[in-house]
This record gives structure tokens, C-alpha cells and sequence, in this order.
């Protein structure tokens, strides 16, 4: 091949044409050298080209693929409008299926001032007429209706149905766009303030807030749905729209072991002993059934209405929120004196609510005074340190080794003689300080722990205390206050306990001897009337052996028929019970000396052949100006047998008409 023939074969292969196979041997070199400086620009170009794009890419990758699901929910939600469909809050029963808690259909309505705008509303005309229809200023709805950087105004909140009507009404007729209602409920309570504190409230986003409201709100609530649309630029309807409706859930029922005819008998007579004997600081009290745990009523007086929650119900309280509103509105709003006075009326405001809202039967401790001697005779006569044949004597005081004080009994010139029966009838301290000495600290606090007053009782509400009690060793280490601890414990002195232990204790000594679980709720039924939940009697363990239970039993109905008790007398029925009369010993005047306030109770049992029903009542600082003697036995026992009076008959329980006429013990 000549060198024509080479040149042209070679460059051919790199694409040159026929025209330049004349160049000569540099020539040709040099157009080589080209080509591979060309190769080497167009490939850094390359890199740099992929370099430059990495990050455009790696943004790319994140957006459509490591964070597609949170992208596509903000695409999602700038698209359509998802409105809630409320759930139906269940119904709150009593054991007769009266209505105690329900909920009402309302409705919010809001204003879409985008919305409005577009449509070239008239504000100051639709505020106008909305301010005439809800009683609210025409001048705040206009101010909400021309802000612009929210997309939904609210302006009223569970408006009845025949308001919310109104407004649809109006909107129909005058065709303005961007007023729109959404359905709500609101709880009403047909029964007021009767058992406020058992059955709570709902606060303001429909939430269980107190009481079985809040204990049992995820049965009650229920679950949410919604309506699902699509939507234009600045929440404006589309002309096609998309609509997908997702149903609400309904919440569960809630039966009670609550009678509204016992809990309102309950009330009645709690408040005509808080009129009759002066009451400065109210009452509480409960009914239970001894057998089972069933609470029946429970009652904290004074009370409030849960249908207006945040209205302070006593007029005393309300008299001094108001003068400290005063307070404040003296002052400049920019000055100190004014921020601190109105934080003084706030912390006041905020703590008579949570006093009227909070359940003392549970909430509480309290000391028990003498009806806890209920619980020391059991335990004795169950542990065989005494027997109904054991002597006493009481000459109005004694002095007790290991105390350093004299032991007074309530009655300065003693009971004298007497047997254990009379020793309860009587409510002698003396002889009970000695009862316990006779059991000794180890066992009196095995069988306080047996009656659970060490623990607290597991009912299915929330808020309940345990109660204080004397460690171990202040009842067994006689080196250490154990005596004197020990004594003043067997009367009910010098420890708290809350209403509730004392009863359940108290139903364990004439029950049969069983320590009962007490319970508020019976049932909890589905929207379907499936039952989700079903409460029975719990027994937590024998406390004292049968044949102590009937004993005591014989005891308590003599401490009606021959003691301290007779005013919780009642004609037909056999009434057994115990008295107290006990001190504040935590309350303090402003000189930090200690007041004499007294508490006064009674705790009945009925009947006594076969107790069933068990009622507390106790009343807190009996003013002294009535001139009525300050004790359980003149004021609780008789506003006990005032409630079994009304409410035996109604439970069913046949009279015997021998009931007043047992013998002596």
C-alpha cells in the first residue's frame, strides 16, 4: 500500500474526509494531538457536569423517595379540607338506668375570612346580623372576619340547635359564603350537683375531666371520624370535588352502682344536719352494700353543678373572690400592685374550684375518732384477747405506762364498772386503751393491716388516698411511743384514714368478715349493647372468722338500742352503729395555735339480723353557737337514721316489728 493509500486508510478511521489524506507526517500529528486534548475536555467536562448535578439529584432522591410520605401529606393537606366528625360521648347511668350524664348536639361556627373576601361579602352586615343571632359584638366578629392571616375564625362554641338553625337560616337566605358550622357535643348532667363529685365533668374539648367522667373516658369517648374534601386557593371551594365520609365511633355507656333515690336522700339529710347544727365546713358521707362493695351513694357537701363547672357554688367563697376581684380592680392594669392582686384572686379562684370539684370520701383522710373502736373490738374479740365476759373499769381517767400524760375518757367521771358489750355501747376510752394493751402492738396492727386501712381500697375511680397510719413500730417498740401510739390508736385518735377504708373496714366486722373491694361502676356497654366490661364483688381476703362477725353484730345493734346511739333509732328496723367524735389536729389559726374544731360521724348498719346497708355520715365543725352538744351520738346519728328511714323502705328491707325490743347484751 503506498502512502496515499496508508494516510487515507488511518484518517478515515478517525472521520476525516478525502480532502486532507494530502497532509504530510507533522501534519498529521499534530491533528491527533488535537483529537485527544478534545477527549480529555469533553471528559472533565463530564465530571464536572455530573458534580454539579450531584446535589441536585441527591435533593431529588430525598424529596420524591426518603421523604415522599411526609411531602405527599403537605400536598395532601394543601388540597383537601378534612372536617372532624364528632363521636358520640356515651351516656353515664345510675343502677336503674336513670340518666346521670348525656350528650347534647351542638354546634361551633366559624368564619373563613379568605373565604368571605372572595365572595365580596358584606362584613359589617354579616357581623351585624351574627352578632344579633349569637348575643355576641358585632365589632369582634368584624375584627375576626377581616384577619386574613388565620383561615378559620371560631366566634362561637356549642350553640343549641335552635341558634345553629337560626345561622343556617340566614346563610341560606342571603347566600353569603364563608360562615360555616361544624357539629359538636356538650354534656348536660339532668341531675345537677347530685353526686357532682362521683360523676365529674367534661372540660371544654369534651374531655373526662373529674370523677367517672375522667376515670372511664377512653370507654366514653369513643372515636372520631371525618369528611374528607378537596379545596381550592385559600380554602375556596372547587368546582369538581372529591368527598370521602368516614363514620364516627360511639362511645361506651357507663352503668353505676349509684341509686339517685339513695344518693338523693343521701344529700337531703346531709344538708338539713349542715342547716339544723350550723356546719361550717360540710359534710360528707356514703352508702354502701356491706355485702358486696356496691357503692350505693357518695356524697360531699357542699357541692357544685357539673353543667357549670367553673362557677364557684358556695356563696361564702363566692363572697371572697369577689372582694378580691375588687382588690385588683383598684389598681392601673400596668402596675405590680395590680399583676399581684389579680394573681392573689386567680390562686383563690383555682383553689375553690378544686375544693368544690374534690371527693372527700376517698380524697380525704380524717381521724376516725371513736366509730374506728370498731374495728379494735373486732380484732380483739376475733384474736381472743378479750371475751364478752372481760372487765373493765373506767373512773374518768387512768394513767397508762408509757404515756406521759393521763389517758381522759370523753365522760369525766367515768363509766365505772362494765363488761366488753358496755365498754362498746358506752365508747370508753379507757377500757379500749386497755383492750389494746390486752392485744398487744403486734397484733392490733396485723389486724389493722388485715383490715386494710394500711392500703387503699382499689375502687375504680381516680383521686384516692391511702390514708396515714403509725409505722410498725410506733404500736410494737414500747421503748418508743409504742404504748401511747397504741392507745390512742385503739379510739381512733392520732392517724387519718379516708371515709371509704373505714367502711370497708367496718363491713368486714358485720358481713361475715370479709374485706370487700368497693366498686362505682357495674357495667360498660358498647354502642352496639355489647357489654365490654362487667364488675363483680371482689373479696380480698377473710378478716375476722364468721362467728366474730355475728358478735359484733349483737354489739353494734346494742350500741343503738342501749348506748351512745340511741338517736339512730328507727321504728321497724334493726339499726346497729357506732359513734365519733373526733378532733382536726392539722388545722391551725393564724397564730399557729391549734382549733378545736371537732368532726362529728356515725356509722350505720341495717339490718342486724342480716346486715345489707352501711352509711356514713360525718359532719365538719358544728358551730358551737347552736348550743347543741357536739358529738356524733346527738348530731350524725340521728341524720343517719333519718337516711335509713327513708331509703330501707324503698331498698325493700321488710320491718320487724320486735326490732326495738331486743334484749340486753
Amino acid at each position: 500500500m503506498g502512502s496515499e493509500g496508508f494516510l487515507a486508510a488511518h484518517f478515515g478511521a478517525y472521520g476525516f474526509d478525502e480532502r486532507r489524506l494530502g497532509m504530510g507526517k507533522k501534519e498529521y500529528l499534530r491533528v491527533r494531538g488535537d483529537s485527544g486534548h478534545h477527549r480529555r475536555i469533553l471528559a472533565v467536562m463530564l465530571m464536572l457536569g455530573i458534580l454539579v448535578f450531584l446535589p441536585t439529584v441527591g435533593r431529588l432522591y430525598r424529596l420524591m423517595v426518603s421523604e415522599h410520605d411526609y411531602y405527599s401529606s403537605l400536598a395532601l393537606n394543601n388540597q383537601s379540607r378534612s372536617t372532624p366528625v364528632t363521636a358520640h360521648r356515651g351516656t353515664i347511668y345510675d343502677r336503674n338506668m336513670n340518666v346521670l350524664a348525656i350528650s347534647q348536639s351542638v354546634e361551633n361556627i366559624y368564619l373563613a375570612p379568605h373565604e368571605l373576601k372572595q365572595s365580596k361579602a358584606d362584613i359589617p352586615s354579616v357581623a351585624q346580623k351574627l352578632g344579633e343571632l349569637l348575643e355576641l359584638s358585632p365589632e369582634d366578629i368584624e375584627t375576626k372576619a377581616r384577619n386574613l392571616s388565620l383561615r378559620y375564625q371560631q366566634i362561637a362554641a356549642k350553640v343549641d340547635a335552635d341558634t345553629a338553625g337560626a345561622v343556617r337560616e340566614y346563610i341560606n337566605e342571603s347566600g353569603v359564603r364563608g360562615i360555616h358550622l361544624e357539629p359538636n357535643t356538650m354534656r348536660y348532667y339532668p341531675y345537677g350537683s347530685l353526686a357532682a363529685q362521683v360523676i365529674g365533668f367534661t372540660n371544654a374539648s369534651n374531655t373526662g375531666s373529674e370523677g367517672i367522667e375522667a376515670s372511664y373516658n377512653s370507654y366514653l369517648t369513643g372515636t372520631a371520624g371525618k369528611v374528607i374534601t378537596t379545596k381550592g386557593n385559600n380554602e375556596m371551594d372547587m368546582p369538581f370535588s372529591y368527598e370521602n365520609y368516614i363514620s364516627a365511633t360511639d362511645g361506651c355507656d357507663v352503668v353505676l352502682t349509684l341509686d339517685t333515690t339513695v344518693q338523693g336522700c343521701l344529700e337531703e339529710e346531709m344538708q338539713n344536719a349542715i342547716a339544723r347544727y350550723d356546719v361550717k365546713n360540710g359534710a360528707f358521707g356514703l352508702v354502701m352494700k356491706a355485702k358486696t362493695g356496691e357503692i350505693l351513694a357518695m356524697s360531699t357537701l357542699g357541692s357544685y353543678d357539673p353543667n357549670t363547672y367553673l362557677e364557684i357554688a358556695d356563696p361564702v367563697q363566692q363572697e371572697k373572690l369577689q372582694s378580691l376581684k375588687a382588690d385588683y380592680l383598684r389598681f392601673p392594669e400596668d402596675t405590680q400592685d395590680y399583676r399581684d392582686a389579680r394573681k392573689a384572686y386567680n390562686d383563690a379562684l383555682t383553689a375553690a374550684r378544686l375544693k368544690q370539684w374534690r371527693n372527700r370520701c376517698l380524697s380525704d383522710g380524717y381521724e376516725p375518732g371513736s366509730t374506728f373502736k370498731v374495728v379494735t373490738m373486732s380484732a380483739a374479740l376475733d384474736s381472743g384477747a378479750i371475751d364478752l365476759q372481760t372487765n373493765f373499769y373506767c373512773k374518768g381517767s387512768e394513767q397508762i405506762p408509757g404515756r406521759s400524760q393521763l389517758l381522759h375518757c370523753w365522760r369525766s367521771t367515768g363509766h365505772g364498772a362494765q363488761k366488753t358489750p358496755q365498754a362498746l355501747q358506752n365508747s370508753c376510752n379507757v377500757a379500749f386503751a386497755n383492750i389494746a394493751l390486752k392485744m398487744g402492738g403486734e397484733t392490733f396492727y396485723e389486724y389493722v393491716q388485715r383490715f386494710g386501712i394500711l392500703e387503699k381500697t382499689g375502687i375504680d375511680l381516680a383521686g384516692e388516698s391511702g390514708g396515714v397510719f403509725f409505722d410498725k413500730a410506733l404500736v410494737t417498740d414500747t421503748d418508743k411511743w409504742g404504748t401511747a401510739s397504741l392507745t390512742s390508736g385503739s379510739f381512733g385518735q392520732t392517724f387519718k384514714i379516708t371515709p371509704l377504708q373505714l367502711v370497708r373496714a367496718i363491713a368486714a366486722s358485720v358481713n361475715g368478715g370479709y374485706l370487700m373491694e368497693p366498686y362505682l361502676v357495674e357495667e360498660v356497654v358498647d354502642a352496639q349493647g355489647n357489654t365490654v366490661l362487667k364488675q363483680e364483688p371482689t373479696v380480698v381476703r377473710q378478716v375476722i372468722s364468721e362467728a366474730t362477725s355475728k358478735t359484733m353484730c349483737t354489739l353494734l345493734e346494742s350500741v343503738v338500742t342501749e348506748g351512745t346511739a340511741k338517736n339512730a333509732a328507727v321504728a321497724g328496723y334493726s339499726i346497729g352503729g357506732k359513734t365519733g367524735t373526733s378532733e382536726k389536729i392539722d388545722v391551725f389559726d393564724e397564730n399557729g395555735q391549734r382549733v378545736l374544731d371537732k368532726i362529728v360521724s356515725f356509722v350505720g348498719v341495717a339490718p342486724m339480723d342480716n346486715p345489707e346497708y352501711i352509711v356514713l355520715i360525718a359532719l365538719d365543725t358544728p358551730s358551737r353557737e347552736t348550743g347543741i352538744y357536739i358529738s356524733g351520738g346527738v348530731m350524725a346519728a340521728p341524720t343517719v337514721g333519718a337516711v335509713m328511714g327513708r331509703i330501707l323502705p324503698y331498698l325493700g328491707v321488710p320491718t320487724n316489728d320486735n326490732a326495738a325490743e331486743k334484749p340486753a347484751v
